[in-house]
């Protein structure tokens, strides 16, 4: 092996691990504002965004460095390349976190059950899709080829809960202008939040490319 290439590759690897813990914290901070109202769990999203979009930088130019220094090829550059890719969909996952904890508002009339549904839900895609970008880059981090299937079952959740937001929505009052506002707010960030899970997704077929060199069919949800 040349002579550094190891060095590189496991700085990459302890690179993406870091960046997909602090896009987990961030959609979690997410979550907390957007059903709990926290300013505090407001500012930490934000925040981690800034983070993550930071290190998105940094890990594009350490892979641009280690494949015009090095240039790796079978098994490391399928490496470097997944973690291109795995780099990419954290970023938009922390992205993604920033929007929903901005459109964290109270609902208008909080007695009704209708809401309090809404925001149970919001609660449990936000919970399930934090654990997904911890499953995914755990799935990294062990080589493991056989998580995305987790992962697509765990999808599975977030994909009932969105529409359940979808049926209580269209029950409400749209003739009331407060009502109509807030839940134009939290259909939004229900979208935000299911685009997370599909970016954990993404991670998990990445780490298969990785692992066993099966292409991956592009999905939409990369560029969201």
């Amino acid at each position: 092996m040349r002579e550094g290439l190891q060095e590189e590759l496991d700085a990459l690897r302890q690179a993406v691990i870091d960046e997909g813990a602090r896009t987990a914290d961030a959609v979690a901070d997410a979550t907390r504002a957007v059903v709990d109202w926290s300013a505090e769990a407001f500012e930490s999203a934000v925040a981690g965004e800034a983070d993550v979009q930071a290190r998105y930088l940094e890990i594009e130019t350490v892979i641009e460095t280690l494949i015009a220094r090095q240039a790796p090829v079978a098994g490391d550059l399928r490496m470097v390349l997944a973690s291109l890719h795995i780099n990419r969909s954290l970023e938009r996952a922390a992205h993604n976190a920033a929007r929903v904890a901005h459109l964290a508002t109270p609902p208008p009339r909080r007695s009704l059950a209708d809401e309090a549904v809404i925001t149970d839900s919001l609660r449990a895609m936000g919970e399930r899709g934090a654990e997904m970008i911890r499953t995914a880059v755990d799935a990294y981090t062990r080589r493991d080829p056989n998580a995305d299937k987790l992962l697509a079952t765990m999808d599975e959740l977030v994909d009932r809960e969105i529409a359940k937001v979808a049926d209580v929505m269209l029950g409400l009052d749209q003739g009331d202008a407060e009502v109509r506002q807030w839940a134009t707010r939290m259909v939004f960030a229900a979208r935000w939040l299911e685009r997370i899970g599909d970016h954990a997704v993404n991670v998990g077929e990445r780490t298969v490319y990785m692992v066993t060199g099966e292409s991956v069919a592009p999905n939409p949800a990369q560029e969201a």
